[in-house]
């Protein structure tokens, strides 16, 4: 298990701005995106297991895992080309991802890098994310460790500090709800090739501890309309893609 370097962000103390007017990042979020014919898939995740290993070694490194996507609703369909399989790693920092010598395919997927906001997570001792043990049989799909959902946004020109601050501003009970595991807001870095200038991601124990903070209170009022009449900030419909994931590495704090 990864060590922790860093403490985890307390929502409780003031948040640090950058010179353009947004919110600082908690973390650094590297991601690269595959797309994966059904017939090879089996294999391609098994030649995760090592990368998985070398990450729980590398400096700096926060979090990890290899996520399969699952069901997506709102928003229009997923065009056919969508990648079903993302590696996901949370670092301290830019330059601990640039020091990382792991090979993550860069050249057979596409990298997609974030800043990662608002970071909160639970340690594995309460999730029990990543399990205690791991049993692999190269036959088939590797266990399913967690189950992710992610709301794909994108951001009007003008209005991303108005759309942080609203996150920002949301109470931090996630943690108290059964089955969370962890969040983050991502902002995209450098250049947008899907139009999803942020991402909400957060990783439950599974999907039916999704379903149950979906009819639960907290979701009613971080969903509520308290905007008024303000502009909306959002260019697109959001989108929701969700994920089962596998191989997860973690901090011993969470993330």
């Amino acid at each position: 298990m990864v060590e922790s370097t860093v403490p985890r962000a307390a929502t409780s103390t003031p948040r640090s701005m950058r010179s353009d007017g947004l919110h600082a990042a908690d973390r650094y979020v590297s991601t690269v995106r595959f797309l994966v014919p059904n017939n090879e898939q089996v294999a391609f995740e098994h030649t995760w297991t090592a990368r998985a290993d070398q990450l729980a070694e590398s400096k700096g490194l926060r979090y990890f895992q290899m996520t399969k996507r699952a069901a997506d609703f709102m928003g229009p369909p997923l065009p056919d080309d969508e990648f079903n399989y993302q590696s996901f790693c949370v670092w301290d920092s830019k330059a601990a991802f640039e020091a990382c010598a792991v090979d993550f395919s860069e050249d057979v997927g596409r990298a997609a890098n974030y800043d990662g906001l608002f970071a909160l997570a639970l340690p594995p001792a309460i999730s029990n994310v990543p399990p205690g043990d791991r049993a692999i049989d190269m036959s088939v799909r590797l266990p399913r460790e967690a189950f992710v959902a992610s709301n794909r946004f994108g951001i009007k020109s003008g209005f991303e500090r108005d759309f942080e601050d609203m996150w920002a501003a949301r109470d931090s009970s996630l943690a108290d709800l059964p089955g969370f595991v962890n969040f983050q807001l991502l902002r995209r870095e450098d250049e947008v090739d899907d139009d999803n200038t942020y991402i909400s991601y957060t990783t439950w124990k599974n999907v039916q501890a999704f379903n149950s903070w979906r009819n639960s209170e907290n979701f009613k009022r971080s969903h509520s309309n308290s905007r008024g009449d303000k502009e909306s900030p959002y260019a697109k419909m959001p989108k929701v893609v969700t994920f089962q994931t596998f191989l997860v590495v973690s901090a011993d704090d969470g993330m």
